[in-house]
């Protein structure tokens, strides 16, 4: 585990409600509905796999957004782009500290539930900027590692929690497993679409496509990635030994296509200001992360974090007849970071 120092968060602690708790029972008789409770065995509290997450991660990325060109902007006309695409070259850094004590969750149709959490603070910068003014994400959340529950009837999951300047709030959840060897990468699609009947379908019209396939890519990230950013993480492991892979899959509000495997909605969500709903309204995100044990030739180890995460946007468009599109766009990105010891 590397070392918590000089860590502002790692001081946020929970551990006066078990102290709480232990005050209460001691000056009034728990009733039968306690008792009966307490006779059960509770399942163990801890972090599970985020355990392996506390400490500083820090290494490479790449972020892809498509943002509205104001086409709905009055008087008009619309611009002959209907959207603009911001590529970026990034450096990240990826902070995880572990809360103090345990969280605990009051019953009603069930018993009490407590688990445990880690604090994450996120900031990712362009690294084509002037330093100390190249930031462009800033993210704090938590992430908790939730028990199995009766009622609602629900398996261990891992819940993500994040607030993000621009007024945005998520909370994802998915579940978690671990393979050997490395990660499995699918086609991270920038390509914007419609929903019909449930399903995805790109739209390959001239008019979004050319804009992707004529972008450039920021120096030092391969052209081909730009139409799949999964593909940087696939570069970045190649020749690695990767002994042993923890995945985490998180979605919040998840669509066709974008969701991860065996995902039905309803799971999470995200909360936006006004402003962002009515101009580029954020309202999907399927994430994953992949935490693995990478052997060196001379049999030592170290731990990566790699994840590849895409964000739907929800912008309408007019069409050459004046007709309103509605259509959405992929915001994609993607990481491979080395823990600090």
């Amino acid at each position: 585990m590397a070392t918590e120092q000089n860590n502002p968060l790692a001081n946020l602690n929970l551990s006066g409600l078990n102290k709480l708790e232990a005050k209460a029972d001691n000056k009034t008789l728990k009733s039968k509905f306690k008792a009966a409770a307490s006779a059960e065995t509770p399942a163990p509290v801890n972090l599970g796999v985020l355990e392996t997450l506390i400490g500083t991660w820090v290494g490479p990325g790449f972020n892809l957004i498509e943002v509205p060109n104001m086409n709905q902007a009055k008087p008009g006309p619309p611009p002959a782009d209907k959207f603009k695409i911001i590529l970026n070259s990034t450096a990240e850094t990826f902070t995880f500290s572990s809360i103090g004590g345990d969280i605990i969750n009051r019953g009603n149709a069930q018993t009490d539930i407590a688990f445990m959490g880690l604090h994450y603070l996120q900031q990712v910068d362009d690294v084509n900027l002037p330093s100390g003014q190249n930031g462009i994400h800033l993210e704090t959340g938590l992430f908790l590692n939730l028990p199995s529950g009766t009622d609602p009837l629900v398996q261990p999951s891992i819940a993500r929690l994040g607030s993000i300047p621009h007024g945005d709030s998520l909370l994802a959840q998915g579940t978690f497993f671990t393979v050997n060897g490395g990660p499995k990468f699918e086609v991270a699609d920038p390509t914007p679409f419609f929903i019909q009947n449930g399903v995805r379908v790109n739209d390959t019209s001239e008019t979004y496509l050319s804009q992707l396939k004529n972008a450039v890519a920021p120096p030092g990230i391969p052209q081909e990635v730009i139409m799949n950013p999964n593909i940087l993480l696939e570069n970045a492991i190649a020749g690695q030994n990767i002994t042993q892979t923890i995945v985490i899959l998180l979605d919040a509000n998840p669509i066709d296509g974008v969701a991860n495997a065996g995902v039905t909605a309803p799971v999470g969500g995200i909360t936006n200001i006004p402003f962002v709903n009515v101009n580029a309204n954020a309202n999907s995100l399927s994430a994953i992360f992949w935490i693995e044990t990478v052997q060196n030739p001379d049999g030592t180890t170290f731990l990566q974090l790699q994840y590849t995460q895409t964000v739907i946007l929800d912008f309408p468009v007019f069409a050459p007849d004046g007709s309103v599109v509605e259509i959405k766009w992929p915001h994609i990105s993607v990481a491979t970071l080395r823990l600090q010891e």
